[in-house]
């Protein structure tokens, strides 16, 4: 009872049954893993191989398993999830007792990447699982008793297998592995499926196509970074454990029972600190994810300068106690690295968020084949020296995420998703909205936490002098620039991060002035260039063209004449015709009215009004406080990348503050003159 009550503190009180489950799974998997790797030299001498070829095995086994892991991730997404983490127990069960029957190299090395089909394929489903039988507020503790699984498995594989393989020889070692997993199976079988994003907001994308998953994924900021950074600790950790039992063996002349005992206390430090972990990580992302992060990044610097200490160890005396330190540090930062891609990626997409960062972690397979190589060519020394690097180097990776990780947990926020947050306070639509959006060029920022919201089909004057951000902010919000820090949502959906074809997919286009032609081009040929989204469907496009030429009939007879030629008029209306050629909800113009005569002015103000007729909603960057005036309700003011006012675009005039008579320019006296040709 003792121990029950510590774990149920330990989860806050939510159910054991599922951590306990997958804290089997874990163990029987890890298992298998830590006894052939740590009785490697024993196995391939037999085959007459040395550490060349466990670098080969562990090439394979990490290359080929993630491939099959993508697409069944993405099955998992759409369908029940345990099923398939009990198919996959049972192969990975399989190819385990296969290891033990293994008469020639082939059939061993088949086994081995069998098994880790079994044991890679369900990885990311099992996380994703996690993800949903516990609340974010205890599920970093959740995932270090998950995690503890494979320590576990890794502490008592070396030494087990190593007793095992004493009396019956390593093929006995598999057998009884092989063995043991049935009951673990049997129990995962009874486990009951957890509802699907019970703690995350749903984003809707139960059914996005195979071809939208991974840019869906790869636009989430720190999941790109964590993607990155998988790449080289991959490479790192996976290249050290490669070296690791033929370090102790070659320098220091350890036996297998000897390298069991050693392989051992490393998964007992882990054991020990993952609870630690658990604990300290869940505080520090509790206080806020980006705060987590950085203290995860903090220890992996660490372990990287330990691991090159140990390299450098001059006695076993000394290496075995760094091993056991190193091991506590991949203890305490394992339950969070685990965790991390969970907290970020949308609930729909979870398992296949997981499944990516294996996939991209292949990349990382050429290092373990480069420092196994190191190994057999300048000693292990030098190699491990390479696996600390390459863990140095992914944590500058896991640290640049940090910068992202409050915006992309709060993107999948409740408040963002549910309908009634996408009504005004009137309750008319909100189309777009954006939290502290924040932009840098070269390292010096432009924009300091803008935020917008646009109601559907009004027309929203965005001003300011030159040098506020205005054409930045334009540029942030259809990706042609990367955001530093922030949110953007367009009708509920975070694009945050997307590329600006899938943003203009959407249906959120840019019309960026007269700069948006190719003056060597005709006006016809500058139009099918606007309809590049729609360009397989030539039925479509031209219907679309004859649509656009009846909302511009002043374009109808220029259709075979230069852009170049173009008055300047003419080419803004080129643009505007580009932009609704793709049906866009919302239009964001830039610098409609600058340089242009007043009456030219007059006429591009009546065609935005008849955008507006149409349904478009749309955002005008102007420098022109009258053409805001006689186009827009509603305004912000920009000075030096920041909002100084929001609000009717009438009562700018009475903000001396903002608007001084320089940047007026006249604009009272003018005001009258120039009138609202729209509205009469």
């Amino acid at each position: 009872m003792g121990l029950r009550r510590r774990l149920d503190d330990f989860v806050g009180g939510e159910r054991l049954q599922p951590v306990v489950t997958m804290f089997g799974l874990n163990a029987i998997d890890e298992l298998d893993n830590a006894t052939f790797r740590w009785l490697a030299p024993t196995i391939l001498a037999d085959f007459g191989k040395g550490v060349g070829t466990v670098g080969v095995i562990t090439v394979l086994m990490t290359f080929l398993a993630p491939l099959v892991a993508l697409p069944l991730s993405k099955l998992a997404d759409r369908r029940r999830r345990m099923p398939i983490v009990v198919g996959a127990a049972l192969v990975w069960a399989l190819f385990s007792l296969g290891t033990a029957f293994s008469t020639a190299l082939w059939i061993l090395v088949a086994a081995r990447v069998g098994s880790a089909f079994g044991r890679t394929v369900s990885y990311p489903i099992q996380a994703a699982l996690m993800s949903d039988f516990y609340s974010p507020k205890v599920r970093v503790k959740a995932m270090g008793m998950f995690t503890i699984g494979s320590q576990v498995g890794d502490a008592i594989g070396p030494l087990l297998g190593a007793t095992i393989a004493l009396f019956f020889g390593w093929r006995g070692a598999f057998v009884f592995i092989g063995a043991l997993s049935i009951p673990v199976v049997i129990a995962c079988n009874r486990l009951p499926e957890p509802e699907r994003g019970r703690f995350e907001a749903s984003q809707g994308l139960d059914n996005v196509a195979w071809r939208d998953t991974i840019p869906r994924l790869w636009a989430v900021r720190s999941l790109r970074y964590q993607y990155i950074a998988g790449i080289w600790l991959i490479g790192g950790v996976f290249s050290a454990v490669t070296v690791l039992p033929f370090f102790f063996k070659n320098s220091f002349g350890v036996g297998d029972w000897g390298l069991g005992v050693i392989g051992s206390v490393g998964g007992v430090g882990a054991v020990v600190a993952t609870l630690t972990g658990a604990r300290l990580a869940q505080s520090q992302l509790n206080r806020s994810p980006a705060q987590g992060v950085l203290w995860l990044s903090t220890l992996g610097f660490g372990i990287g300068g330990l691991v090159l200490a140990f390299a450098l160890s001059p006695t076993v005396w000394v290496a075995v106690p760094l091993l056991f330190v190193i091991a506590c540090g991949f203890g305490l930062v394992s339950p969070l690295l685990l965790s991390l891609q969970s907290l970020v990626s949308a609930p729909e997409l979870r398992a296949s968020a997981l499944a990516l960062g294996q996939v991209m972690a292949l990349a990382g397979i050429a290092f373990i084949g480069v420092t196994a190589g190191i190994a057999s060519a300048f000693g292990n020394r030098w190699a491990l020296v390479v696996c600390a690097l390459l863990l140095v180097r992914g944590t500058f990776h896991v640290r640049t995420a940090a910068k992202y990780m409050n915006d992309d947990v709060e993107r999948l926020s409740p408040l963002y998703t549910e309908p009634e947050r996408r009504l005004d306070e009137q309750g008319r639509p909100i189309l777009l909205e954006t939290k502290a959006i924040t932009v840098s060029y070269d390292n010096v920022r432009v924009l300091f936490g803008i935020d917008l919201e646009i109601r559907q089909g009004e027309v929203v004057a965005l001003l300011g002098t030159n040098g506020a951000g205005k054409s930045t902010v334009l540029n942030a919000l259809s990706g042609l620039v990367a955001t530093d820090g922030g949110n953007i949502w367009f009708d509920g959906e975070p694009i945050t991060g997307e590329s600006a074809e899938r943003i203009a997919a959407r249906g959120l286009v840019q019309a960026p002035g007269g700069r948006g032609i190719f003056p060597g081009l005709t006006v016809a040929e500058n139009l099918r260039l606007g309809a590049f989204l729609i360009r397989k469907d030539a039925d479509v496009s031209k219907r679309r063209l004859r649509e656009v030429l009846e909302l511009f009939p002043a374009l109808s007879p220029l259709l075979q004449q230069k852009a170049g030629s173009l008055s300047g008029g003419q080419r803004q209306m080129l643009v505007l015709a580009q932009a609704m050629l793709l049906r866009p909800r919302l239009l964001l113009i830039d610098e409609l009215s600058l340089g242009l005569a007043p009456v030219v002015v007059q006429e591009l103000l009546v065609a935005v009004r008849r955008l507006q007729a149409e349904g478009v909603t749309v955002v005008l960057v102007e420098q022109s406080v009258n053409v805001a005036l006689n186009l827009a309700d509603r305004a912000y003011f920009l000075e030096k990348g920041q909002v100084r006012y929001s609000g009717p675009t009438a009562q700018l005039l009475q903000r001396d503050d903002l608007l001084r008579s320089v940047f007026l320019g006249g604009a009272a006296d003018s005001a009258g003159a120039l009138g609202d040709p729209t509205r009469t």
